[in-house]
């Protein structure tokens, strides 16, 4: 095989690669993040394609014969991408929900901000809790468990064979609603304390009409809500974690 040949081959195999990871990287946390400029994300999914290309060469197809079953093979491969990236990203909801209960809980639901992750408004502590889970996923080198993941598609997604749509399609719904379940069980400290509050002040309002029961409990109910998130955050880090790590292990295995 000559020089020209190999090279051709070579940026072929590059183009497969680089097109799965970088619809990973459009939705995947840590690497979709805000703060990291686009062209570093760029520069790092071509890197990081260039890298992997020699290591992947012996499970990419032939070259297609023609052009547009060229581009149907690198839409496969942008698709497989794209699930990769969504499956961790539908995992990040669990925080999100229970950054919403301590929103409510705390009565900060109005003070809003950017969220990093998702990249539109959301509450302060929600996007709090959002900066802690991105912070987690870096310090226990759970992001390397999700490049891994995207090493390990490529047994699971071939190159080149369609994909098992409705089956992605139940991976993700599932996952959604696990996520959704696990919100709500991190979060319950403050579905709890939210129940206690509003009962007292039902009760107080009975039995006291000309008393002002919001200006008196809304201070108490600042202060109860960030001493409950102080107490609570450090297990509600680790119950994500080991949340995501168990989640994801399914296909970085």
């Amino acid at each position: 095989m000559d020089w020209e040949k190999l090279l051709s081959l070579e940026l072929y195999h590059f183009l497969f690669v680089f097109a799965r990871l970088g619809g990973a990287f459009l939705f995947m946390p840590f690497y979709a993040s805000v703060y990291i400029p686009n062209r570093v994300r760029l520069l790092f999914a071509l890197t990081l394609a260039v890298m992997l290309t020699p290591v992947l060469s012996g499970q990419m197809p032939p070259p297609p014969g023609n052009v547009p079953e060229l581009f149907r093979l690198l839409l496969i491969e942008i698709t497989a991408g794209v699930f990769l990236g969504l499956f961790p990203f539908f995992i990040m909801t669990a925080i999100d929900l229970a950054g919403v209960n301590a929103a409510m809980a705390t009565s900060f639901s109005n003070a809003t901000l950017l969220d990093p992750q998702t990249n539109v408004q959301s509450t302060v502590l929600t996007g709090f809790l959002t900066l802690c889970a991105l912070l987690v996923i870096v310090t226990t080198d759970l992001y390397q468990i999700l490049l891994g993941s995207v090493l390990a598609s490529y047994d699971l997604f071939p190159v080149g064979q369609s994909l098992l749509t409705g089956d992605m399609m139940r991976s993700l719904a599932k996952t959604l609603s696990a996520a959704f379940t696990y919100g709500f069980q991190i979060g319950s400290p403050f579905i709890i304390m939210i129940i206690l509050i509003y009962s007292s002040m039902g009760v107080m309002s009975r039995l006291m009409p000309q008393l002002n029961i919001i200006f008196i409990v809304m201070p108490l109910q600042v202060y109860l809500g960030l001493a409950l998130l102080m107490v609570s955050l450090p297990m509600i880090m680790w119950w994500f974690s080991d949340f995501f790590r168990n989640t994801i292990l399914h296909f970085a295995l």
